[in-house]
This record gives structure tokens, sequence and C-alpha cells, in this order.
């Protein structure tokens, strides 16, 4: 019983937050004017105080051959799925470098729409560890060249 009121009362402030959110997860079509290709590793929330909230987690940004880690950051209401394999979101440089817009589809119904990330370039990229299932790591880049270009934008 100990255990059952603290669990019920974490529930019980999570689920309006939960209620509000729609699972979004790559969609299904390729969009070229979407170049880049964002692998989600992890994904947290935190509530906000006025009933939204807002997710935050580590990924990889693939750019042709090229791979780098990023930390995001996204208020936009969607639950990223964590990806796996080459279950990427299509995604473009909103700010070189700076902010990503990707294309989601809603879980359950097949629409797509843009979101917008923060995103801070790492110089390493995010793996999960083939030993422990969903434990994320790191390794250095093969590349010292960022994902994007530091001068271009994708603004259309």
């Amino acid at each position: 019983m100990k255990i059952l009121v603290p669990v019920l009362l974490v529930l019980a402030c999570v689920s309006p937050v939960f209620a509000q959110a729609s699972v979004a997860a790559p969609a299904q079509k390729r969009d070229p004017n979407y170049p880049l290709q964002v692998l989600i590793l992890g994904r947290n929330t935190s509530h906000d105080p006025n009933g939204g909230f807002w997710v935050w987690g580590s990924a990889d940004l693939f750019s042709g051959q090229e791979e780098q880690g990023f930390e995001y950051q996204s208020d936009c209401g969607q639950l990223f799925t964590v990806s796996y394999a080459d279950n990427r979101f299509s995604a473009r440089w909103k700010k070189s470098n700076e902010q990503l817009e990707i294309v989601v589809s809603k879980v359950g119904t097949g629409k797509s729409e843009k979101c917008e990330m923060k995103a801070e370039l790492k110089q390493f990229v995010y793996e999960f560890d083939p030993g422990q299932q969903g434990h994320v790591i790191t390794r250095p880049l093969t590349s010292s060249a960022p994902a994007a270009p530091s001068g271009s934008s994708s603004n259309r």
C-alpha cells in the first residue's frame, strides 16, 4: 500500500500531459525537400506548468554517408518514437546547425505534419550498446565534418 499511493499520485499528475500528446513516428514516404534523416535513440519528457509538455533526448543526424550525434529539445506536442535501424525521420535545417524541422506521422492516423526541434550537435555519434538492451553509448566521429555545412539554411 505504501508503494501504491505514490505510484497513483505520479500517474494522476502525468496522465493529463500524455492525454494531450500525439505519438509521432517517421513518415512512411520520404519527402525530397527533407534530405536529412534523424534516428531518435533517447526520449525524455517534462511537464509544462501551462498544461503542455516538452520532449528532449539524444539522436543521430544522417546526411548522405555522414552521421553525427545531437541533443534535441522540442515542444511541438509530439512524443517521438525511439527509432531503430532504417526507421528514421526525414528532416532539414530550419536554422543551420541549431534547429531542425522533421516530418512526423501521427501513429494511428497516417497523417504527416512538421515539427521543429532545437539541435545541439556533438562531436560523437550515439548508438545502442549491443550488450545491454536499450542502453545508449557514444563513439567518436569518423569524420570531423558536421552533418550540415555551417553556412547553409534550408528555410523554404
